[in-house]
């Protein structure tokens, strides 16, 4: 199980100079960029962690916000624990310096030598995302690192080995590679700890169950007309009642379904919308200085929500049937054709006035876009589409980010950097993550047929 939690707080506008110094100072401790100087020797023993960053969005509309994003596996107990006995001092004063620090009940925490856990402070100011993607399901973090070992492993193997890998048989490949894993990895031989398949199956657990409440009252009310309806103690007064209401419920909903839709189209048609977003040179050079660097990249955007119940109700339901549909369509990593995000995921901030999108994928911005734009842009529009400046959009799902370089524009202009970014296995693509997992699945296998193992070579 994978866990996306983002912890938000305003920054205390008396201290924001010395707040964005501390997490700049910590970033250039975590990731000096110094030759021969290694980076992340602390982030890196968190065993759970698979990314982590720091961003400010600043926006003349409201106070600094402080974002610290945290996808990681399991639940949080263990992993903050090793996160505040790794990192914890620069977190206390990193976050001394926003608005809730100062609140009476936090105090004695930040107060100076103080030795309280800051644990507390930070499961109370912890937002869950309202819709996520995740592009390796169920594989965790120490199985990333174990598999890419044996990959590689396996490679260093067929480029020594005295045979040529074209005169033998995939089977025989299979029986030969495998023949040489177990003696020094004899866990080869039992089950693999974390299921993917499992994984697979509690992710879409979990977004059938956001839905239990509205089907149980559904279900509920089902079951009650049909026992008023066809219990022979129950009289026609009673029942004609129970119809009356029924009815009443059914044209009330169909009359609110017709108004919501015909209010939609008007704002959809007459919003206004920003069709040549702005672009400031000296943040696009700085966008372009971080970017790049690995085969992995960071995005994080925060944007306005449209106003008006139509859209507040409209945005809602968006991030609502991506978070249910998701897990099941994307459950292998894929999003329409692409398998390039790591994890992305968009989060309400506040009384659902802002909406904030943090991503890590693979390749460079203009690639990541340009295939939203062209494979899923229908998603995009449905999570984006009710956002201030966001292409004229039709019916949620039309339109909007179909016009690639307003949208493009558009993003861009929400983005802000991040002053802090980690990744857990920096060189691994999305794609090789699967590769690695695929191989030793079959490596665990005694036996592959004729067909399986000319896939699973294919892999090598």
């Amino acid at each position: 199980m994978f866990t996306i939690v983002d912890v938000a707080l305003e920054a205390n506008p008396n201290s924001f100079g010395v707040l964005r110094d501390r997490v700049q100072a910590f970033a250039a401790k975590e990731d000096p960029k110094i030759p021969g100087k290694p980076s992340f020797v602390r982030l890196n023993q968190i065993e759970q962690l698979h990314f982590m960053s720091l961003e400010i969005f600043e926006d003349r509309h409201f106070d600094p916000l402080l974002i610290f994003e945290n996808n990681f596996d399991g639940d949080g107990e263990n992993y903050w624990q090793e996160v505040l006995r790794l990192i914890g001092e620069d977190l206390r004063a990193i976050f001394s310096c926003t608005k809730p620090a100062m609140e009476e009940r936090w105090k004695s925490i930040f107060a100076e030598g103080s030795a309280l856990s800051i644990q507390p402070f930070i499961e109370a100011h912890s937002i869950s995302p309202s819709a996520s993607h995740f592009g390796a399901m169920g594989i965790t973090r120490q199985r990333v690192n174990r598999d890419r070992e044996v990959f590689e492993a396996i490679q260093t193997k067929l480029g020594t080995g005295p045979q040529p890998r074209n005169s033998v048989t995939p089977v025989g490949l299979h029986s030969q590679i495998r023949a040489w894993a177990l003696p020094t990895r004899a866990w080869l031989n039992d089950p693999e700890k974390w299921n993917v398949q499992r994984a697979k199956r509690l992710a879409r657990w979990q977004a059938v169950r956001q839905t239990l409440p509205s089907l149980t009252a559904i279900l509920l009310a089902v079951i009650t007309v049909a026992v008023v309806g066809l219990s022979p103690i129950v009289t026609a007064e009673v029942r004609h009642a129970v119809l009356g209401g029924v009815v009443a419920i059914a044209v009330g909903a169909g009359a609110f379904v017709v108004m919501f839709l015909k209010t939609l189209r008007h704002v959809e048609a007459t919003d206004m919308t920003q069709d040549d977003p702005t672009l400031d040179p000296a943040q696009l050079a700085a966008f372009a200085a971080q970017e790049d660097e690995i085969v992995q990249n960071h995005v994080a955007s925060m944007v306005l929500v449209k106003p008006g119940a139509v859209r507040s109700l409209a945005i809602r339901g968006s991030l609502r049937a991506l978070k249910l549909f998701v897990p099941f369509v994307a459950a292998d990593g894929y999003l329409g054709s692409m398998r390039t995000i790591h994890f992305a995921h968009w989060t309400l901030i506040g009384n659902s006035g802002r909406l904030m999108f943090l991503s890590n994928f693979d390749g460079s911005w203009q690639s990541y876009l340009d295939d939203f734009v062209d494979k899923a842009h229908g998603g995009l529009t449905l999570a984006w589409g009710n956002c201030v400046g966001f292409p004229r959009t039709k019916w949620l799902t039309q339109e909007g980010a179909t016009h690639g370089t307003q949208f493009k524009a558009w993003a861009r202009q929400s983005q802000t950097q991040s002053l802090l970014w980690y990744s857990g296995y920096a060189d691994l693509t999305v794609n090789q993550i699967w590769r690695n997992a695929a191989i030793v699945d079959g490596l665990r296998k005694r036996q592959l047929t004729e067909a399986e193992a000319r896939v699973w070579a294919e892999l090598l």
